[in-house]
């Protein structure tokens, strides 16, 4: 049976004791409020002692990665998500967490530097097996991410590249025969496509007739068709030559790959602060001061927000004045 009184400032707390299972409680304002959740929860409750099973947050996690990440298209980036979990928050039972463990961590993280933003999506992942432990699993009875404040998002790069930084991108593939890095690059900036779809590109999937290159299969998990600017065709022409059919670019088998051999490039040029994402934020700065609206640059990067599209999005000022 729940406990239910009132607290020195005027509000309500229900109190739910059960044997082999922590209490839980939840504050009101109203007495009636109150009265209502501790009914509900206590419905929801396992009816005999033995028939709770308490299990650890490591387990959930463990299970929420072999039941629910094979459905993400960025899978591998929640993995390690999953393992930051693991190590800095204790393996104890799911329902001992309390918000005062979640806000804990949530400061250790951004005292350590990490940005908001990425703060942001751990706790939103950790979320996620609160609610799966809560409605799917009966392993949870409250979610405790949800009781604290998120930090603030850091603020989105603004790193453009320059047209001399990225001649020299271009001329750096050239002298060194890397034909594949060049068109990758030309590609990224022309079309703004992201890393797993320029990786995932098929050739069967490119009219050269429309200028179009099919998508299937994106990150949002729509299809999109991508327009071919004659500096995309061209940089594709070369580098296809006579195959028909399969991956366009063959030599990256993973995104750390692709990564890497970027990386590996930016700093024989002295390249700072430059990442191969980067080129995609280029690319919808580009199509916007070609003249495009807003609408349309979002159905060539397929950008489902435009809040989202704006963050990748940096005009130059000195562009905008000719405009004005």
């Amino acid at each position: 049976m729940a406990s239910i009184y009132r607290t020195h400032n005027q509000r309500w707390i229900a109190l739910i004791r059960r044997k082999n299972a922590p209490s839980i409680s939840q504050v009101f304002d109203k007495k009636s409020d109150a009265q209502r959740w501790a009914r509900n929860t206590e419905s929801k409750l396992p009816s005999s002692r033995d028939a709770f099973k308490p299990h650890n947050l490591h387990e959930a996690l463990d299970r929420y990665q072999s039941e629910q990440l094979p459905r993400y298209k960025s899978k591998k980036a929640r993995e390690g998500e999953i393992r930051l979990l693991k190590r800095h928050l204790s393996d104890c039972l799911i329902t001992a967490i309390n918000f005062r463990d979640i806000a804990s961590y949530r400061d250790n993280r951004i005292s350590t530097g990490v940005s908001g933003s990425t703060v942001i999506k751990e706790l939103n992942l950790l979320s996620k097996v609160f609610d799966f432990a809560i409605r799917e699993w009966g392993w949870a009875f409250e979610n405790p991410v949800k009781q604290i404040t998120k930090p603030k998002p850091g603020k989105p790069r603004e790193r453009r590249i320059t047209e001399e930084e990225y001649s020299s991108l271009l001329c750096e593939c050239d002298r060194t025969k890397h034909v594949a890095m060049k068109t990758i690059i030309v590609l990224a900036v022309e079309t703004g496509m992201r890393q797993g779809e320029l990786l995932g590109l098929l050739i069967e999937n490119i009219d050269f007739d429309s200028r179009i290159a099919h998508l299937p299969d994106t990150k949002n998990g729509t299809s999109r068709d991508v327009p071919l600017s004659p500096a995309a065709q061209k940089a594709l022409n070369g580098f296809i030559k006579a195959r028909s059919s399969g991956k366009v670019f063959c030599n990256w088998s993973t995104g750390d790959g692709l990564r890497s051999s970027f990386q590996r490039l930016c700093k024989r040029l002295s390249l700072e602060d430059f990442r191969f994402h980067d080129l995609r934020h280029e690319a919808a700065s580009r199509l916007f001061e070609k003249g495009l609206n807003q609408f349309q640059v979002a159905a060539i990067t397929g950008h489902k927000s435009l809040q989202s599209l704006q963050r990748y999005t940096h005009l130059r000022a000195i562009d905008l004045v000719e405009l004005l």
